[in-house]
C-alpha cells in the first residue's frame, strides 16, 4: 500500500491509503537538486532531538576529517568494494557539495527506515550473507554528517529501484527533554533522473567525474546491481575550513593495504599510506626465484598478458601460472582505522581477480609462520589457473595438490621475508645495557628490535603508542634523529618519582633509559626492602619490552593501552587493603585520633574514598601525602587541583589542653603545634620533590581538635590563613565522608572547603551540606542494569556512555549531566567499594548485580533515614530486608 501526500490548512500531511496517520511533525522534501515533485512513495520517521545530535556528532566526530573515516566505516559495513569522495575546490560556494558513494549493498524503504532509528542499529543482525563483520553498532555514522552540512540526501539503488531521501536538520528544533518528530519523504526516481542528481553535484568535476558516472551508470545493460550516495549540501563553517590535502592523508590512513577496497578521491585512487611506508624488501614472482632454496625453485619463469602488457610469471608445475610480489615493511601493517576495514598483513590470493582469503592472513600456508613477520608481510598471488577449485561460496579453495603447491611456494617467499628479518635484528645490538648492575645483553631480537620498530611509529605520528610509551609530542623530533642514525634507544633503567597516578614504567627518549616510577605504589611498597631496587628495574625493563612485544605482534595500541592499564590496576590493589565503604571510613577516622600512624592513614583513605588519587609519603621534612583531582577543562581552563595534607593525632603531635585523658571533650593541638609554616613550605616544594603534573594549591590539617576552635581572635585561624591551611576536626572530616555519597558531592563541589581558614569555617560547610535536602533518588537499577549488559564489551564502559544510554532507555525520563551521573557512581563506590569499580572514567561491576544491592543495602543501614531515604527508596523492596552478600 503506497503513501499518498494530502493537503489541508496549507500543510502536506502523509496518509497511508489516504487515511491512517504516518507520523506527526513537519515533513522533509527531497532536495531541491534531485528535481523530482511527484508524490512521495514512503516515509521515514524521525525521532531526535537538536542535543542528541549534536552529542553525538560533535562530540564524537569533532574534527571534520574524522566525519569522513566514519563515513568509509558505514561503506565498508555495507560490503563496498569500492568508495568514491568528491569535495570541490571551494567549499564556501553557494552550491558547493560534498559527496560519498560506494557500491555497497545500500538500502530500500525499510533500510532507509533502519538507518534513521539513533541509537538502535540492525546492522550486526541483519545480512548474516555478508562476509564482514560490521564495524558500526549503535547507528550513529549519519550524524556525522552533522558536522559538515545542513542538509543530507541519500540517492539509493537496491532491488533495481532508485531511490532519494533527504534529511534537513535545520528542522529539528527542542532539546534533549523534547525530541522532534520529522517525516522524511522517499521519491522513487528513475535511472535517468538519479544520473542526473548525480551529474548536478560532480559537473564542476570534469572528466574526474567520469571513474564513478561509469561505474554506476555503464553503458552496457548489465550495470550495478546496488549502491549508495550521499550528498551533504548547504555546507556549514567546519566543511569550509578543510583542508584537502590533509584529508587525503586521513584518508590513506583510513584504508587497508587490500585489494579488495579502493578508495577515489575526487576521481583518483588513493593509496593506503601503509603503501608508502618503509619497505625493506621486495619479491617479483617470476623475476626473484633465485633467492629461495634450490629445493622450492620447482617452477620456471614466464610472461602473462594482463590488460594488454605482459608482465612477469611463475609456472608451477600442478598449480598453472602465478604472478604478483611480495613485500616486507620495517613496521607492522596491523595498525590504525584502516584495521577495522580490512587487513593489510599476509597473504592475498586472487583468483579471476576475486580475493579468495578476504579474512584469512595466513592462508593456511603453514604453521612455520612467524606473526612477528607475518604482520610486516604482503603478498599479493594470482592464481586463475585453479578457477575450476573455488569452491562453491567463492571464498575458498578445495584442497587439492594444486593448492598445496601453491602453499609451499608462498611458505617459500614468506620464509624468505622470516631470514631478511632475522638478519635485520640480528644487527642491531643493545650493548649498553651491561653498564647496570648485573643487566646483561640480551638478544637483539627481544629487546632493540621490536623497541625500534615501536618508537618508530610513534615518531611517525601514532599517538596511541606515544600513549603506550609515555612519550610526549614534543618527543617526536629526538625519537626521528635516533631512528634515522640508527642510535641505542635504550641504555639504562633509571628510578624516579613519575606520579602515583601514572604507570609503573615509561620510555624517556631524551636520556634513552626506562623510567621506572618510584611513587607508583607497588613500587614505593617494596623499593626500600634490601635486594629489591633491581628485581623492581628488571620487572620494570620487562614491562616495557611487552609492550613492544604486543605491538610486534600487531595488537592494537589501544587494545596494549587497555591490557597494561588493567595489569596496572593489579599490582597496584596487590598492596592495597580490601576497600572500605564510606561508613567504615569514617569510623575508622574516628577511631584513630590516638594514633599517629592509623590517622595518617584514615585520611588518606578518606580522600580517596570522596575521589583523589592520593600520594601516601610521610617521613621527616615531608608532607603526609598528596591528594590529585584531574577534573580536565572546563570553560576558560582546566579545574584539576592538588593539595597536600597532614594528620596530626592525639598521641604524638597534639597537647591536651582540657582536662586529662578521661575528660569526654577531644584533645586539642595547639596553634605552634600545626606547623603550618613548615605545611606551607612542604606544599611549594611539593611540584618540583615528587615530579608533580598538577601543582598543589591547597594544604589541608587533620587532628582530633584545635586550641582556639570558636575564637575568631584565636591564632590558629591567623596563622592558617597566612599559609594556606584549612584545619578540619576528624569529627568533621568524618562527616564529610558519611556525606559524599548521599549528597552527590564531587571533588569540584569539596574545592569550595579549601577556602576555610578555621575549623569553625570548615564545620560550618560539612553542616551547610548535611541540612541540604536529600536529592531525587539515584538510578541505581538503571545503572546497575546497563553496567551488566555491557561487562562483555571488548571497550571499557565510561559515564557518558552511561549516561547517553539511560536518557535513550528512559525515553529522557532521565536526563543527567555527566557530572550528576560521575557523582552518583562515585557515590554508589563509596557506599558499595567491593561490588563496583570506578576510577574517574571507567565503570565496571566486580559482582553480581544482587551482591551489589545487598552491600549497599546493608551500608545504608548504618545511615539515619533522614541522610540516606533517597538511596533507601532506589534499592529494591526485595532486597532491603536481605543481609549482605556472602563474601
Amino acid at each position: 500500500m503506497g503513501f499518498e501526500a494530502a493537503s489541508g490548512d496549507g500543510a502536506e500531511q502523509l496518509t497511508l491509503g489516504g487515511t491512517d496517520a504516518v507520523e506527526s511533525g513537519p515533513q522533509v522534501a527531497v532536495a531541491d537538486f534531485v528535481g523530482v515533485t511527484r508524490n512521495a512513495s514512503a516515509v521515514v520517521p524521525v525521532r531526535i532531538s537538536l542535543e542528541i545530535i549534536e552529542r553525538f556528532s560533535e562530540g564524537l566526530y569533532s574534527s571534520p576529517n574524522k566525519t569522513f573515516e566514519e563515513l568509509v566505516s558505514n561503506s565498508y559495513d555495507a560490503g563496498a568494494k569500492r568508495v568514491w569522495v568528491h569535495m570541490p575546490a571551494d567549499l564556501e560556494a553557494p552550491h558547493a557539495s560534498i559527496l560519498v558513494i560506494d557500491d555497497g549493498l545500500s538500502m530500500d524503504v525499510s533500510g532507509l527506515q533502519d538507518l534513521w532509528r539513533i541509537g538502535k542499529s540492525r546492522k550486526r543482525e541483519a545480512d548474516k550473507t555478508s562476509p564482514r563483520v560490521p564495524i558500526g553498532k549503535f547507528g550513529i555514522g549519519k550524524l556525522a554528517t552533522y558536522v559538515l552540512a545542513e542538509e543530507l540526501t541519500y540517492i539509493t539503488l537496491k532491488d533495481g529501484a532508485y531511490r532519494a531521501v533527504t534529511m534537513d536538520y535545520k528542522k529539528v528544533q527542542g532539546d534533549m527533554s523534547d525530541p522532534h518528530n520529522l517525516s522524511l519523504l522517499v521519491l522513487e526516481i528513475t535511472k535517468e533522473e538519479a544520473k542526473e542528481a548525480l551529474l548536478t553535484n560532480l559537473r564542476d568535476y570534469g572528466a574526474n567525474m567520469r571513474p564513478v558516472i561509469e561505474a554506476l551508470f555503464p553503458d552496457s545493460e548489465v550495470g550495478p546491481k546496488h549502491w549508495t550516495a550521499a550528498v551533504m549540501t548547504r555546507l556549514k563553517k567546519p566543511a569550509h575550513n578543510i583542508r584537502q590535502g590533509r584529508l587525503r592523508w586521513v584518508l590513506s590512513t583510513s584504508i587497508p593495504l587490500n585489494p579488495s577496497f579502493k578508495l577515489y578521491y575526487n576521481g583518483d585512487e588513493i593509496e593506503a599510506s601503509k603503501a608508502q611506508g618503509k619497505e625493506r624488501w621486495r619479491f617479483t614472482v617470476g623475476e626473484s626465484e633465485s633467492q629461495l632454496p634450490r629445493d622450492r625453485q620447482i617452477g620456471e619463469a614466464t610472461q602473462v598478458e594482463i590488460d594488454g602488457e605482459m608482465v612477469p610469471a611463475y609456472r608451477l608445475p600442478t598449480a598453472g601460472a602465478v604472478w604478483g610480489y611480495a613485500q616486507l615493511f620495517e613496521d607492522g601493517l596491523q595498525k590504525g582505522k584502516s584495521e577495522l576495514i580490512a587487513r593489510s598483513h599476509g597473504f592475498f590470493v586472487r583468483v579471476r581477480q576475486r580475493l579468495i582469503n578476504l579474512d584469512d592472513a595466513s592462508f593456511n600456508v603453514g604453521p612455520e609462520l612467524h606473526h612477528g613477520t607475518l604482520t610486516r608481510f604482503h603478498m599479493v598471488i594470482n592464481a586463475d589457473d585453479l578457477d575450476g577449485l573455488v569452491a562453491s561460496p567463492r571464498e575458498s579453495l578445495q584442497d587439492s595438490p594444486e593448492v598445496l603447491e601453491l602453499r609451499q611456494y608462498m611458505l617459500a617467499v614468506f620464509n624468505k621475508a622470516r631470514s631478511v628479518t632475522k638478519t635485520s635484528d640480528d644487527a642491531d645490538t643493545m650493548p649498553v645495557l651491561t653498564k647496570q648492575g648485573r643487566i646483561s645483553n640480551p638478544p637483539p631480537g627481544l629487546t632493540q628490535g621490536p623497541l625500534r620498530r615501536m618508537v618508530r611509529r610513534a615518531s611517525q605520528g601514532d599517538a596511541a603508542i606515544r600513549e603506550v610509551l609515555g612519550m610526549d609530542l614534543s618527543d617526536e623530533p629526538e625519537a626521528q634523529t635516533l631512528i634515522a642514525e640508527n642510535e641505542d634507544l635504550l641504555e639504562k633503567v633509571i628510578v624516579e618519582p613519575v606520579g602515583d597516578d601514572r604507570r609503573l614504567v615509561k620510555y624517556d627518549i631524551n636520556r634513552r633509559a626506562a623510567i621506572l616510577n618510584q611513587t607508583h605504589p607497588f613500587v614505593s611498597n617494596y623499593i626500600d626492602q634490601p635486594g629489591m631496587q633491581e628485581a623492581l628495574q628488571l620487572l620494570g625493563l620487562t614491562e616495557l619490552l611487552t609492550q613492544a612485544y604486543m605491538i610486534d605482534e600487531s595488537i592494537e595500541a589501544e587494545v596494549v593501552n587497555r591490557i597494561m592499564k588493567r595489569r596496572d590496576a593489579f599490582l597496584r590493589d596487590l598492596v592495597k587493603r580490601h576497600p572500605n565503604s564510606a561508613p567504615v571510613v569514617a569510623r575508622q577516622l574516628r577511631d584513630s585520633s590516638s594514633n599517629e600512624t592509623e590517622l595518617e592513614d584514615a585520611v588518606a583513605d578518606a580522600l580517596e574514598i570522596m575521589g583523589y588519587s592520593v600520594q601516601r609519603i610521610g617521613g621527616n621534612g615531608r608532607p603526609d601525602g598528596i591528594a590529585t583531582v584531574r577534573l580536565g577543562r572546563r570553560g576558560n581552563g582546566s579545574e584539576s587541583y592538588a593539595l597536600t595534607y597532614d594528620a596530626k593525632s592525639s598521641g604524638k603531635e597534639a597537647r591536651q589542653v582540657m582536662g586529662g585523658d578521661a575528660s569526654p571533650k577531644p584533645p586539642k593541638i595547639q596553634a605552634g603545634t600545626a606547623r603550618t609554616s613548615i605545611l606551607r613550605v612542604h606544599r611549594e616544594k611539593a611540584t618540583k620533590t615528587f615530579n608533580l603534573d598538577v601543582k598543589p594549591s591547597y594544604t589541608l590539617i587533620v587532628a582530633p581538635g584545635f586550641q582556639g576552635d570558636g575564637d575568631e581572635d584565636a591564632l590558629i585561624g591567623a596563622i592558617c590563613k597566612n599559609d594556606g591551611v584549612t584545619p578540619i576536626t576528624i569529627t568533621d572530616l568524618a562527616r564529610l565522608v558519611e556525606l559524599f555519597p548521599l549528597r552527590r558531592l564531587s571533588p569540584l563541589i569539596l574545592r569550595d572547603l579549601f577556602k576555610h581558614h578555621t575549623p569553625e569555617g570548615s564545620r560550618a560547610f560539612v553542616d551547610a551540606i548535611e541540612v541540604q535536602p536529600a536529592p531525587q533518588a539515584p538510578p541505581i537499577t538503571e545503572v546497575i542494569n546497563l553496567l551488566v549488559r555491557y561487562s562483555e564489551r571488548r571497550t571499557p564502559v565510561r559515564v557518558d556512555t552511561i549516561m547517553t544510554a539511560i536518557y535513550e532507555r528512559t525515553d529522557g525520563a532521565i536526563d543527567l549531566t555527566p557530572q550528576e551521573l560521575t557523582a552518583i557512581i562515585r557515590g554508589l563506590a563509596a557506599l558499595a567499594p567491593s561490588s563496583i569499580f570506578f576510577d574517574g572514567q571507567l565503570i565496571a561491576l566486580n559482582a553480581t548485580p544482587k551482591a551489589l544491592l545487598q552491600e549497599l543495602n546493608s551500608t545504608l543501614r548504618d545511615y539515619p533515614d533522614r541522610l540516606a531515604d533517597a538511596y533507601k527508596a532506589a534499592v529494591p523492596t526485595e532486597l532491603q530486608t536481605e543481609g549482605p552478600a556472602a563474601p
